[in-house]
């Protein structure tokens, strides 16, 4: 009889939790952008705090002690069981013409869970990232007559997230040399121990393909305000309050395909290598439901306090559709290596989704979604091997990038589009006895414009994340069995 038993449950269950209430910590305002009043808001970037700090580079990049929920294709070649947590902190300067605002803050960018068994070609994930940041404040005044001025008021928080269920599977491009059963004694032990160094040697300069697949569950609120406000209490001021639900399943599948360029070994050992990988992701478009109700409302502002009047109107719970379009990612890797663990890695991505043709809905009459272009590059830089090197910047992970991003909305002619540079390094946590590591990354950015009178802004993000992985000798999940 055989018995499965898990030795960390308890740790699997926290991070559950840490999941369902992901919605109600990346739900609230974490931005303060005019900018994502429009659409579904503020796109997020992808990737997690490794990549953060190549430019976004997300689409050919596959590491054993990392998880990258951006291609389903790379879980398979993850080393280990892999949790991965991450936070993201923004400082934005917002300017027009003639006012200059500033904002920061902070959330939740990352919670997964990368479950592999070694040895297996076979990888899966559970994580939840934000999708879309909406967060705004805007007023502005206008004098009714002489005595009488009205102020119109804009807010807006929420957003969208990304729940995402994957797996994968990877296959060594090569034929194993078959057992030959007519050999008897020594020629059949030296013929098995001639096949296995034949095997062992295929398995470090064959090419691999790696195969996956998300289902990514889309599921948000966004809540908009409109307000018309009077000072003088002789006029009722009015406000309106819209709350919109979005949810639904989109999936994505990946491919990666890595193939040796350059190999210098000695039947056993690889001594300087150079391989090319390539990258690959699509996701299906699809039409995410949505639940719209809105609420007018009268009341007198007075004395910086409202006195709610009356319900001027209530639409009741409107269901209808939000398109999400498919979107293409193309990746480009080179990586370097060399058997001391010297390792340097070039990145080129390019990122393309249609929102042209997206029905979405608003009074407001001034913007058109349009096609968002994404093109990052990022170098990554290992020194050593952490058994080799012989302190910290030795074994320390160094990454640097840029991107040119296009986004989904034009206004007035004008792409609201954003130029950025990053820098990011990993320091393995020597002391967990197992391959864990701290990941930090910075970003220093500019978009928007201030033509048309229209805003522009300036910005430093910054990623802060752990990825961890069990010790060494202790594996979290371990199957036991007794006959």
């Amino acid at each position: 009889m055989k018995f499965t038993s898990i030795i960390v449950v308890k740790k699997t269950l926290s991070l559950l939790v840490l999941i369902l209430i992901t919605d109600a910590v990346i739900g609230q305002s974490s931005t303060s952008n005019p900018y994502s009043r429009f659409g579904v808001g503020i796109l997020e970037s992808p990737g997690s705090t490794v990549h953060f700090g190549m430019g976004g580079t997300t689409t050919s990049i596959a590491d054993q002690n990392s998880v990258n929920l951006f291609n389903p294709a790379s879980y398979s070649l993850l080393g280990r069981t892999v949790l991965q947590l991450s936070g993201k902190g923004v400082s934005q300067n917002l300017s027009s013409t003639s006012v200059t605002e500033k904002f920061a803050g902070g959330y939740v960018n990352e919670i997964s869970l990368g479950l592999k068994k070694s040895g297996s070609p076979w990888g899966m994930v559970l994580g939840v990232t934000p999708y879309s940041r909406v967060g705004y404040n805007i007023s502005s005044n206008y004098a009714v007559n002489d005595s009488t001025e009205a102020s119109y008021l804009y807010d807006g928080y929420g957003g969208t997230n990304k729940l995402t269920v994957g797996a994968s599977r990877s296959f060594k491009l090569f034929v194993s040399p078959k057992a030959d059963s007519t050999l008897k004694g020594n020629a059949a032990f030296n013929f098995e121990q001639r096949r296995k160094e034949i095997k062992d040697s295929l398995n470090l300069i064959a090419p691999v393909l790696s195969l996956g697949i998300n289902a990514n569950y889309y599921f948000g609120t966004v809540n908009l305000e409109r307000r018309i406000q009077f000072e003088n209490t002789e006029y009722f001021s009015t406000k309106i309050t819209q709350k919109t639900t979005l949810h639904d399943f989109a999936f994505e599948g990946g491919l990666l395909y890595t193939m040796p360029l350059k190999v210098k070994w000695d039947q056993r050992k690889i001594k300087k290598a150079t391989y090319l990988r390539f990258g690959a992701t699509y996701q299906l478009g699809t039409a995410l439901k949505s639940k719209t109700d809105e609420l007018g409302m009268a009341y007198f502002y007075t004395n910086g306090s409202e006195s709610n009047i009356d319900t001027t109107y209530y639409t009741g719970i409107t269901k209808g559709s939000f398109d999400l379009p498919s979107r293409l990612s193309l990746g480009l890797s080179i990586i370097q290596s060399e058997e001391s663990g010297k390792t340097l890695t070039y990145n080129l991505e390019y990122r393309t989704q249609d929102w042209s043709n997206n029905n979405v809905n608003s009074t407001e009459q001034s913007f058109t979604l349009s096609n968002y272009r994404h093109f990052s590059l990022g170098i990554e830089f290992t020194p050593m091997t952490l058994d080799k090197a012989e302190n910290i910047l030795e074994r320390t992970t160094y990454r640097i990038g840029a991107r040119n991003t296009e986004s989904y909305l034009t206004i007035r002619g004008e792409n609201i589009g954003q130029q950025a540079l990053s820098l990011g390094f990993s320091i393995p946590i020597v002391s967990s006895k197992s391959t864990s590591k701290f990941n930090f990354g910075v970003e220093y950015g500019k978009g928007g414009t201030t033509n048309n009178d229209l805003i522009a802004e300036d910005f430093i993000q910054f990623q802060i994340g752990f990825s961890l992985t069990p010790h060494i000798l202790n594996p979290w999940f371990v199957v036991r069995k007794y006959d």
